[in-house]
Parts: C-alpha cells; structure tokens; sequence
C-alpha cells in the first residue's frame, strides 16, 4: 500500500496536528507490513502560489515530466492519502490550499470530459486529521467547517471518492481537558488505520 502523507503540520514537532497523523500512520503501519509511507511536508516544499507567468509556463509544459508537475505526479500514484492540517479560517492553512492548486493538473490528475470531470487518481480513499481549537462538529459553528467539504469536493474531481475524518477540538477552550481530547481523537484515529488495513 503506497501511502501519501500530506503534512501540512505548520508548526512542525510541537503541532498537536502531527501527533495525531503519526499516530494513524504508526497504527497503519503496524496493522499492514506492505504499507509504504511517502511524505509531502508542506513546510518543506515551499509551494507558492500560481500568478499569470507560472500558470503560463505549466500550461505551455511539453509533457508532465517537469519539476512542477512532481507534487502531482506522487498524488497521482498513491494508494491512500493522508492529509494533516489544524483547521484554520474555516478550512486549512493556506500551504495546503496551494498544494491542491499544484496537484490539480489537467492531463494529469483529472480531466474534463462531455460528462465533466473525470479523475485520474489511483487513491481509493482518502484521510483528513485535524485539530480544532473550537467545537465545529455540533452546534451552531457546524456552518463555519468547510475544511472536510472543500477536500471532499476537490478530491471527488480528481477520482478519489471517499475522506474519514478524524479531528480532536476544543482544545483552545478554557478549561479544556487537551490530553483527553487528544487521547480519543488518537483512539478513533488507531480505529480507523485497523479498518482501512483490513478493507484493503
């Protein structure tokens, strides 16, 4: 199993964020010996976004052999992936925003058809873990989460059909419990890595 892991981990060993990637990625690893972990560090790639001359120099690309076609290239031929970002604004940091425009090339990880779009991923699923430091799975904050839904809809473009959240939040909340929160979040995350290992 070739996974991808997304680390959008901006604050890199001290990100509550990171531990619960690792966590699931550990539980995978264990629960398959097959699993190949690849990672994509947000923090070291340093992705800009795209302006008038870079977007005319990768649509002007021979082929996708290029340099500026590699983040895409390794999304494209992952078996799961794995995303990691703290939920920021509503959604995520902006480096995983600019990795997704970077990923998303026509000709190489989808496109468009009469019937609209078609993905060309191998991924069959995909992972989000998040940390939040508000409640936005229940009550009235429920509308202002469109991390999950904006992976969704970028993901279901590009051919991978299916994202398992896991998130732990709360924890910026005075008198939150963080280890607790933490603990069960980690839970749910070693849960989910033993029923993707035993699914596929």
């Amino acid at each position: 199993m070739q996974v991808l892991w997304i680390d959008g981990c901006v604050r890199g060993a001290c990100s509550r964020t990171r531990r619960l990637a690792e966590t699931f990625l550990n539980a995978l690893a264990q629960a398959r010996a097959d699993v190949q972990i690849e990672t994509a560090c947000l923090n070291e790639l340093g992705l800009v976004p795209f302006n008038e001359e870079t977007l005319r120099e990768r649509d002007g690309a021979a082929d996708f052999s290029g340099r500026e076609f590699e983040a895409a290239r390794q999304f494209r031929e992952a078996d799961l992936l794995v995303f990691a970002a703290p939920f920021w604004e509503g959604t995520f940091p902006a480096a995983l925003h600019t990795y997704l425009e970077h990923v998303c090339v026509t000709g190489l990880t989808f496109r468009l058809t009469e019937k609209g779009y078609e993905g060309l991923c191998h991924a069959g699923r995909a992972v989000f873990l998040t940390t939040r430091g508000g409640i936005y799975e229940s009550g009235p904050a429920v509308r202002d989460n469109h991390a999950a839904a904006f992976l969704t809809t970028v993901l279901t473009m590009l051919g991978v059909p299916r994202l398992d959240t896991v998130a732990a939040e709360g924890l910026d909340i005075e008198g939150c419990d963080v280890e607790a929160a933490l603990v069960q979040a980690e839970r749910q995350a070693r849960d989910l890595a033993q029923r993707i290992a035993a699914d596929r």
